[in-house]
């Protein structure tokens, strides 16, 4: 079995969409009797929203960075939410800061902005969200906190060790421009284990190759059979991959 596991923002998604080129392959790849995976740190439903225009279906999808895994039905087949005595320790800082944006991305339902300004964003998956308080989370099941940190590694890595002192519970990813706050033992390797385990497939018999651009594909790429990364990338991401590419479809195409 050959499974392909695609990050979605900065790996197929852009701010003018999908490459038609990429969608093709990916579809190719899929009539060849093949699985194709989403792997990525947003919701189920901004996945939707984002793949819709193009046609494109999954055969699962890891979302949340691997607090969740969905089949191509869009079932929960493994779910985990960041425990609610964390929601506050983390939050209540960071809703003071007007340097960053807020989010809270739930298993069902659309996205939530926290904070009062959103990310400027344009062409990512994160495009549509509703406004709530950090009162109302305690109705959702809240699956990652999304937060918005442009342009400034350094204070990211900070964010990332003063979340982590305080709540040992969960996990953060840097992606880029975001921090993703998930329940603590979940990655997107964690994500695609889940899948391999829904197969029924021992280990050994998949063959399984990632595609990802940035620092939260590190644990997907170390799992991976062969690993790819891009031009844009980070260079730490570079350097952990097997092979840097420009674009998905010619190497996947190869790959069928």
């Amino acid at each position: 079995m050959k499974i392909a596991a695609f990050d979605i923002d900065g790996t197929l998604l852009f701010p003018d969409g999908i490459a038609a080129a990429d969608v093709a392959a990916i579809r190719a790849w899929q009539d060849a009797g093949h699985l194709a995976v989403a792997a990525t740190g947003k919701s189920l439903s901004a996945l939707r929203q984002a793949l819709e225009p193009h046609g494109l279906v999954f055969d699962y999808s890891v979302v949340f960075t691997g607090a969740g895994v969905a089949d191509r039905a869009g079932n929960y087949l493994f779910s985990r939410t960041v425990p609610t005595g964390s929601l506050h320790d983390i939050l209540t800082p960071l809703l003071g800061d007007p340097t960053v944006a807020v989010y809270a991305t739930t298993l069902h339902g659309p996205d939530v902005l926290l904070s009062e300004q959103p990310a400027r964003l344009t062409g990512t998956i994160l495009r549509e969200w509703e406004r709530r308080d950090l009162a109302e989370l305690a109705d959702h099941d809240v699956a990652c906190l999304p937060v918005w940190v442009p342009d400034n590694p350094s204070r990211q890595r900070q964010l990332r060790e003063d979340i982590l002192a305080a709540c040992p519970d969960v996990a953060v990813h840097i992606n880029r421009t975001f921090l993703d706050i998930v329940p603590a033992g979940v990655d997107k390797a964690t994500g695609i284990a889940e899948v391999i385990a829904d197969l029924g497939l021992p280990r050994e018999e998949v063959r399984l190759y990632s595609f990802g651009d940035s620092w939260n594909d590190l644990a997907l790429h170390a799992g991976a059979d062969r690993s790819y990364a891009f031009g844009w990338s980070p260079d730490e991401v570079m350097d952990a991959a097997d092979e840097v590419l420009e674009s998905v479809a010619p190497t996947l195409r190869r790959l069928t």
